[in-house]
């Protein structure tokens, strides 16, 4: 197995592992699962090493866990990787997400709830990602979400795509593999949408609620 989903979570989101792991499992039986631990408790972490195939311990992020989010990237087992936040609801067999990398490139999905800059460019989604190996656009990641200054992970790269030369190293995957809360809620949705992801703290009162059901 060379394929693997990866995740990570802190105390304040461990509860949501089981549900994410089980979304996952209801379409695809086969492809490899990692977490990451960015501050879990120990009984969440011995849960969570029973449960998947691979666990990644980090120590407790000077600023914020999403930081690390590159580094798992790097760090993961195996050749071909998909990062999917843990407030995403996948809904599908999505194991064609990873025909969109070639070991050059990452692929994401664009954010259209985040406003367009002056220079013309979009925003781009980091909550699901993929990579083949360690494209330079990954390691350029990692490198400046180590000490960086700006909100979190999607910042980061959004800075770094300022430079459009790096474009050239992103493939931009449609929206139904990353389809935004705030999009549903402006009524706007998606028949094939493969994966919601449950932004913010609305978000996770969603998916907390739809795992009381």
């Amino acid at each position: 197995m060379d394929k693997c989903f990866i995740t990570g979570a802190d105390e304040a989101l461990q509860d949501l592992i089981p549900w994410w792991i089980s979304n996952i499992r209801r379409h695809d039986k086969d492809t490899h699962i990692v977490v990451a631990d960015f501050g879990m408790s120990e009984r969440w972490h011995e849960w969570t090493k029973r449960n998947v195939n691979h666990i990644i311990k980090y120590p407790k992020h000077h600023k914020h866990s999403w930081f690390w989010k590159p580094h798992t990237m790097i760090k993961a087992p195996y050749e071909y990787k998909c990062w999917i936040d843990l407030d995403c609801e996948v809904l599908q067999n999505i194991i064609d997400i990873f025909d969109y990398v070639d070991g050059s490139n990452m692929g994401l999905t664009e954010d259209p709830c985040r406003r367009r800059e002056p220079d013309g460019r979009d925003w781009l989604a980091t909550g699901v990602n993929v990579v083949k190996g360690q494209p330079n656009i990954l390691k350029m990641w990692v490198e400046q979400s180590e000490n960086s200054w700006l909100r979190g992970d999607q910042e980061v790269l959004h800075e770094i795509l300022k430079d459009k030369k790096y474009m050239q190293d992103i493939v931009v995957m449609p929206m139904e593999y990353q389809w935004l809360r705030i999009l549903l809620a402006q009524g706007k949705d998606h028949t094939n949408k493969k994966i919601i992801h449950w932004t913010g703290p609305i978000g996770k009162q969603i998916i907390r609620e739809k795992r009381m059901k």
